[in-house]
């Protein structure tokens, strides 16, 4: 199991004294420029996070999958900035998304990379085309095994920093006392026990609780603790809610929760059935730091119902015995040459 009091105070150390001034630059200069931000598997989030980010500094701004990414017309990614976010550069989704954008747009494409040795191979890519927008940070590893809580972590710090310069990530080495509420929506309490038997939970987000909501989805799903749907307070209340209607036993209800989410959070609560299972995930901030304050506390209540469940994020059950390195490999590039961009005429 992952203890975010070991590997969180490094990573934070190392975030707060790196030199982002290259990548602040890039991602920085010219806001109102379209954005694209790639990611999959542990860096979907994180790419995300940084689509939020420079979306709220007047940007139009969208995070997609590799895999995603081939829907997009040559002429749609040489609009503007392309961000590729990989840990370590070589799986095949990063290494496919990095060719096609040096490709169609090398001047504003570039990576953001926590490793640059022999098996990077994004960086080889991009020091093959001349281009100097390949960023290496370096970032402490935390041998996370299956699920990626230490890369999560290092990503919203950096992007913390890179978007809010003057953040003092210091104060988030010492946890929250007390950094989520269990509760019933009567507010009787609840302890990580009485989740043991929830099947769903639906991720409700507004603004900077965004990417933690697809962190923590991701996170449950890839453990096998239970399935997850991510939304929007007012998609929601347009009619998901029937679902917990359906399942106030075996479901919970997740509430990220911004000053900006105070109060369709109260209202939301008003219409659920007091016996509704809630975790109520809350930050004081209304900056980036936010996003990153929620991880925090929303990685320490997945720590908990691991335990309950009985599954280690390092490696999970796998009763099914799917070979855990053969889904990684499945191939598509084929199939993305042949069919290519989505278009219509």
């Amino acid at each position: 199991m992952i203890d975010t009091k070991q590997i969180l105070p490094a990573i934070l150390s190392y975030a707060q004294s790196a030199d982002l001034s290259a990548i602040r630059s890039f991602l920085t200069t010219n806001p109102a420029e379209p954005f694209v931000a790639i990611g999959s598997g542990g860096a979907e989030s994180a790419a995300d996070l940084a689509a939020l980010l420079y979306g709220a500094r007047g940007g139009l701004s969208v995070a997609v999958s590799p895999y995603t990414l081939n829907s997009f017309s040559d002429e749609t990614l040489k609009t503007g900035k392309v961000l590729l976010v990989s840990r370590g550069g070589h799986n095949n989704d990063i290494v496919y998304a990095t060719r096609r954008a040096l490709k169609v747009n090398p001047g504003k494409s570039a990576a953001l990379n926590f490793s640059c040795g022999d098996r990077n191979d994004a960086r080889k890519l991009f020091l093959k085309a001349g281009s100097e927008l390949s960023f290496y940070t370096p970032m402490p590893r935390s041998h996370e095994g299956f699920v990626s809580t230490g890369t999560a972590f290092s990503y919203f710090s950096i992007l913390t920093r890179i978007f809010q310069p003057d953040v003092d990530l210091e104060k988030y080495k010492m946890l929250p006392e007390k950094p989520y509420t269990l509760c019933r929506n009567d507010d009787s309490p609840l302890t990580p026990a009485d989740f043991a038997g929830v099947k769903s939970y639906l991720f409700l987000h507004g603004s900077w609780g965004r990417p933690v909501a697809k962190n923590l989805e991701g996170k449950a799903v890839e453990t096998g603790l239970a399935t997850g749907c991510i939304c929007d307070y007012r998609n929601y209340c347009h009619g998901r809610f029937i679902f917990t209607s359906n399942h106030l036993e075996d479901s919970a209800v997740v509430l990220f929760i911004s000053p900006r989410e105070r109060d369709i959070a109260y209202r939301t609560r008003k219409f659920l059935p007091a016996g509704a299972k809630l975790v109520i995930i809350e930050t004081e901030h209304d900056a980036p730091e936010a996003s990153l304050d929620l991880l925090i506390r929303a990685t320490e209540f997945f720590h908990a119902i691991c335990t309950v469940y009985g599954q280690d994020p390092t490696s999970p059950g796998n009763p099914g015995r799917i070979d855990k390195r053969v889904p990684m490999w499945v191939p598509f590039m084929a199939e993305m040459k042949k069919y290519g961009p989505l278009s219509w005429s």
